[in-house]
C-alpha cells in the first residue's frame, strides 16, 4: 500500500517533533508526575502524554495503561491535534459516530470518555495531547478543564527544557572538542618552533664569534637585540608548552596522598636562590585531591613568588590547612607585591604583571587559574606593593 503524501503543515509538525528528540525515550519522572496529577484532578483511571507521528501515537508517560503506543488510525489524539486551540472532548465514545466501532472503544483499554488538550509548541505545531481517559461516560467540571489545560502547558515547558538541555550538552561537547583541538595545536606548534629557534640562536652566536673582530660596536649590538628577541620568543614558546601540558591532567580522581611526599617533591623540584628561604608547613597528614594537579599548582605559585622577590632576605611560606569541607592552600611571599593596574588581568593568558619590559610571558598565573578551575576551586589574592603577596586557594574535599 502506498502512503499518501504528508501535507506540508503535517511535515512541519513532524519536523518539530523530531527537534525535541523525545520519541522512544525512557520514562521520566517529570512527565509521569504530570499524568498522575492529571488523573487525580480529573478522577480518571488513565492519563497520557501522547505524541503523534506519521503512523502512531506514542506515550511519553502512560499512567494507568501498560502499552507504550497505539496505531494512529485508531487514535483519539490524532483528532484532537486538528483543533490546537480547543480541548477535544468525547463524553461517550459508544455514542459518537467517529469512535463507536473503534477497537480502542470496543476492546481494551475501553476508551469511553476522552478529554485531550493539544500540546502546542512555541512554533505553533500541535505535537500530541495531554489526555485523560475513563471506562465510562463522564463530564469534567470547568475547574478540571482549566487545571488540565494548565498541566498541558507544563508538559510543553518540560519538552522545551529537555530540548534546551540537549542543545547545551551538544554545544558544550563541541566547545570542549574545539578547545582540546586548540590546545593540541598550540602544543604541536610551539614544539615544532623550538628546533628552528634554537638553530637561529646557535647561528647568531657563531656569526658573532666569527665577525666580532671586523664589526664595530653598533653592529655587534644588533646581535644582542636579535639574541634578546630570540630568547623572549623561546621563553614564550616554553610557556605555551607548559600551559598545554598543565591542562592535560588525565587523572582528576581525589585519591589521598601524603603531605610529606608533596613537600619532598617541592624541595627537590624548586631551586631556591641563595639568601631566600622556603618554608613548608601543614598540620595535615594527607590531602584527598589529584596529586599531580596540586603539585603543578604549588610549583607555579612558588616559582612565581621566587621570580618576583627582590628582597635580600626573600621568603616564601607555603601552608596547607583545612576547614570543614575544604582544603586551604596558601602561598605567601615578602616580595615586591602586585601593581593595582595588573590585578584585574593577572590570571589572563599572556597578561603578565607589569614591572618592567621583561616581566614575563603572562602564562604562569593563567596555568594556575586553569588548574584551580579543574578542581572546582577558587583563588584569591592579597597584595601590598613592597611588602608581598599572598595567594589562597580553596578546594572542596
Amino acid at each position: 500500500m502506498v502512503r499518501p503524501a504528508i501535507p506540508f503543515s503535517e511535515n512541519k509538525r513532524l519536523n518539530n517533533l523530531v527537534e525535541y528528540g523525545i520519541l522512544d525515550t525512557v520514562a521520566e519522572t517529570d512527565f509521569d508526575d504530570l499524568t498522575k496529577l492529571a488523573s487525580a484532578i480529573c478522577q480518571t483511571p488513565i492519563s497520557l502524554v501522547s505524541l503523534v507521528d506519521d503512523h502512531r501515537q506514542w506515550f511519553k508517560s502512560h499512567h494507568g495503561l501498560d502499552v507504550h503506543e497505539t496505531p494512529k488510525d485508531f487514535s483519539f489524539c490524532a483528532h484532537a491535534i486538528n483543533t490546537p486551540s480547543e480541548i477535544f472532548i468525547v463524553p461517550d465514545a459508544t455514542k459518537d459516530i467517529r469512535f463507536f466501532d473503534n477497537p480502542l472503544v470496543t476492546d481494551e483499554p475501553r476508551v469511553i470518555f476522552y478529554a485531550g488538550v493539544p500540546l502546542v509548541s512555541p512554533k505553533g505545531n500541535a505535537l500530541g495531547t495531554l489526555c485523560v481517559i475513563d471506562h465510562k461516560p463522564k463530564i469534567l467540571s470547568p475547574d478540571q478543564l482549566v487545571a488540565l489545560k494548565a498541566l498541558s502547558h507544563q508538559v510543553i515547558a518540560q519538552l522545551e527544557l529537555r530540548r534546551k538541555n540537549d542543545q547545551l550538552k551538544s554545544m558544550y561537547s563541541r566547545l570542549e572538542s574545539g578547545y582540546r583541538d586548540m590546545e593540541q595545536f598550540a602544543y604541536v606548534a610551539a614544539h615544532d618552533l623550538k628546533s628552528p629557534l634554537n638553530n637561529i640562536m646557535g647561528l647568531i652566536n657563531i656569526i658573532r664569534a666569527e665577525t666580532s673582530n671586523i664589526l664595530n660596536a653598533d653592529s655587534l649590538e644588533y646581535f644582542d637585540y636579535i639574541e634578546e628577541s630570540a630568547g623572549n620568543m623561546s621563553m614564550l614558546i616554553d610557556g605555551i608548552l607548559q600551559y598545554s601540558k598543565a591542562t592535560q591532567v588525565d587523572n582528576l580522581e581525589k585519591v589521598p596522598f601524603q603531605i610529606e611526599r608533596l613537600f619532598h617533591e617541592l624541595r627537590t623540584l624548586i631551586n631556591v636562590p641563595l639568601g631566600m628561604t622556603m618554608n613548608l608547613s601543614s598540620s595535615l597528614e594527607s590531602v584527598a585531591l589529584p596529586h599531580t594537579l596540586v603539585l603543578q599548582l604549588l610549583l607555579n605559585l612558588i616559582n612565581n613568588a621566587i621570580k618576583y622577590c627582590e628582597n635580600a632576605s626573600g621568603r616564601v611560606n607555603v601552608e596547607i590547612a583545612e576547614v570543614p569541607g575544604f582544603y586551604i592552600f596558601t602561598v605567601a611571599d615578602n616580595g615586591r607585591g602586585i601593581p593595582a593596574e595588573s590585578l584585574d588581568t593577572m590570571f589572563d593568558l599572556f597578561k603578565s604583571v607589569k614591572y618592567h619590559k621583561n616581566s614575563g610571558t603572562g602564562i604562569g598565573l593563567a596555568i594556575v587559574k586553569k588548574l584551580v578551575e579543574m578542581i572546582d576551586g577558587t583563588i584569591t589574592v592579597d597584595t601590598q606593593l613592597g611588602r608581598g603577596t599572598t595567594f589562597k586557594i580553596t578546594a572542596k574535599q
